[in-house]
């Protein structure tokens, strides 16, 4: 690696810092704001450095207290001073890391310093690099870290196979980690952090995170990140039990299937099954979203049957394992035949479509 200052290259080097603020932009990541004020002081490159993880902002952060998020802190770069009087430092890539220094050689841009934290991700996770702090809890500050870069890899800490790849506004696959609650899944994008930095403030009111220009040096960092989230899904299998069947016609049964959240229809089906002769049927509905109360209502059972179970029962859908209701049914002292048709309902975005199918095409068939 190389050092360019005042435009002539010296030493093993990268250039003189630069703002970071694009840097954390482009990854999502939001700087908190300094501490007290006071003289700026050039910057002591001997003195350590501590940073406090918030694993998302408030609108997401009491679900994340049950995706169990730890972070791996990686150090990318050294902190060397700069000896043409400014006070700022300059990167000095680590074995490994030297790939990142061709892309901040060209005055990063924010898609630069993204590609910056996807390329030391990419290192540090396909060679299990070491790492400085492995599944620190975030909320609670990390002490005694040497003045540099350091890359962030939020993860759950109950997740083995964490690392995922996700598609940009480009369609180009970008490496992410994820951590999950029982309803969401958390994607985290791969973070860049220069300890210390200086905080200045744009004229729009957003802070940035520099190395260099005026300011204090801040040697106690807290950054929040910003995670993508999905809902999670289960499945919900309805077991039918016949225990007599009529055989002048086939029986058919209607359940109807409703799911809330926070008192929000989230899922709305109808399903029908047909029996032949007696026995044991099942159907099973997927992607319904994880955490919903399921009402499943046995609504039709035929002219000629009776339900001889509860008519209505309640389960909670789970993301890690298949939830069941289970109804019974016998025949009863009448006669009469009986069809029927299956109004299958489809939640799409904001709104409820439905086909109307005859009864030999019906779930369960």
């Amino acid at each position: 690696m190389e050092i360019k200052k005042n435009g002539r290259h010296r030493g093993s080097m990268s250039r003189l810092a630069c703002p970071l603020l694009a840097l954390v932009l482009a990854a999502g990541l939001i700087i908190a704001s300094p501490g007290p004020g006071g003289e700026a002081k050039a910057v002591d490159l001997e003195t350590k450095c501590s940073l406090t993880v918030k694993p998302g902002g408030e609108e997401q952060l009491e679900d994340l207290k049950e995706a169990n998020v730890v972070v791996d802190i990686y150090k990318v770069a050294k902190a060397v001073a700069a000896d043409n009087g400014q006070d700022t430092y300059y990167y000095q890539f680590l074995d490994g890391y030297e790939e990142l220094g061709e892309d901040y050689a060209k005055d990063p841009d924010n898609e630069l310093w993204k590609r910056m934290a996807q390329t030391a991700a990419g290192y540090a996770l396909k060679n299990e690099a070491s790492a400085v702090f492995k599944g620190a809890s975030v909320d609670k500050m990390i002490e005694g870290l040497e003045c540099g870069l350091y890359l962030v890899i939020a993860r759950g800490a109950d997740i083995e196979d964490y690392e995922t790849t996700v598609k940009d506004q480009d369609g180009v696959d970008s490496i992410a980690t994820i951590a999950r609650s029982k309803t969401y899944e958390y994607t985290f994008a791969p973070e860049l952090v220069s300890l210390p930095s200086k905080h200045e403030t744009a004229e729009d009111g957003a802070q940035t995170n520099t190395t260099g220009g005026n300011g204090q040096w801040d040697y106690n960092m807290t950054i929040t990140l910003k995670p993508n989230r999905k809902d999670r899904a289960g499945s919900l299998e309805i077991v039918k039990n016949l225990a007599t069947y009529n055989v002048n016609d086939p029986a058919v049964f209607v359940f109807q299937v409703e799911a809330e959240i926070g008192g929000k229809n989230v899922y709305s089906d109808v399903v029908t099954m047909i029996f032949t002769e007696a026995g044991q049927k099942k159907v099973v509905l997927d992607k319904i979203p994880a955490g919903a109360t399921v009402k499943v209502m046995e609504i039709y059972s035929g002219a000629s049957y009776e339900v001889t179970s509860a008519a209505e029962q309640t389960v909670t859908v789970s993301a890690t394992a298949v939830v069941s209701v289970e109804f019974n049914n016998d025949h009863s002292t009448t006669n009469h035949g009986g069809g029927g048709v299956n109004n299958h309902f489809t939640h799409e975005t904001d709104r409820w479509s439905w086909e109307q199918q005859p009864a030999s095409r019906a779930v369960g068939e």
